[in-house]
């Protein structure tokens, strides 16, 4: 009878543990398995992109790398100026005055005690593209793009500190941006990077980019790269909950920082591609 007892005894013990569980569970709900985490592909991706990228990079002897940002190398050859002049009426308002090849001169409207002012400006285009992104969102997408090739090893030369450096060389015609800003590229530069930015509605950014790479020294090029900057997808979603049931979670769109960094991405594949 005592056996029998505490059989019965351990059993009613047994049932209450167990129901106690099933109350804790119900009432905490306490994680039963832990889910493995989940795979990163796409970062995956991108540390085996830089990887091969450092690699290939040093057997290049890390040649030394200049950012047109949204800037291109222009085909003039030496920097152009117009001369021109204006005068100042007594009533504020301003007569252009044009010269002809001829020699002879126009003036638009009577001169009556004007004071007269002239000069020159310099008509050759700098390279600077007058549409892209917003400055802020430029900034942004400028410093993905360059953080990401830093962490590839990329020596980056900064264009204007080597024209100005240049400049103060004896001799320079400092009046000559084009000449100047060769000569500070061949003596101080090894790769001309040109970062282009065009209009695009269907792009994250609103912007789709060219990227040129080209040998200084030799003129080759070396890459072309035409992308939206849009980063490969991590993987599926995770199961969340919605008006319709459960439903695979919807990716949020780059911000133009991870679209900056795509960009230097698919530079350096295609680098790597060229260079084996």
């Amino acid at each position: 009878m005592g056996i029998r007892t505490v059989a019965a005894g351990a059993a009613v013990a047994v049932l209450l543990a167990t129901a106690a569980a099933a109350q804790q569970y119900r009432d905490n709900m306490p994680e039963v398995l832990a889910a493995p985490p989940r795979a990163n592909h796409a970062a995956q991706n991108n540390a085996a992109t830089t990887s091969a990228f450092r690699s290939a990079y040093a057997r290049r002897k890390s040649p030394r790398m200049v950012i047109f940002w949204n800037r291109q190398l222009t085909d003039s050859l030496s920097t152009s100026y117009e001369e021109w002049s204006r005068f100042t009426l007594t009533d504020g308002r301003a007569v252009d005055k044009t010269y002809y090849e001829d020699g002879s001169t126009a003036v638009a409207g009577r001169v009556v005690d004007a004071e007269l002012r002239s000069g020159r400006t310099a008509t050759a285009a700098d390279g600077a593209r007058m549409t892209g992104l917003a400055e802020r969102a430029d900034w942004k997408a400028a410093q993905g793009f360059n953080r990401t090739m830093l962490a590839g090893g990329a020596r980056l030369i900064d264009r204007t500190l080597i024209m100005r450096s240049t400049a103060l060389g004896k001799g320079v015609d400092r009046s000559d941006a084009q000449s100047v800003e060769m000569s500070a590229l061949v003596g101080k530069a090894d790769l001309l990077v040109e970062v282009l930015q065009t209009p695009d509605d269907g792009a994250p950014s609103g912007y789709t980019f060219r990227v040129d790479v080209k040998d200084i020294r030799s003129g080759t090029l070396l890459a072309t790269v035409v992308t939206q900057g849009v980063p490969p997808s991590g993987g599926p979603g995770r199961w969340v909950a919605g008006p319709n049931g459960y439903q695979r979670e919807r990716p949020l769109p780059p911000t133009v920082d991870q679209v900056g960094a795509r960009v230097a991405t698919e530079v350096m594949q295609a680098l790597v591609a060229n260079w084996g």
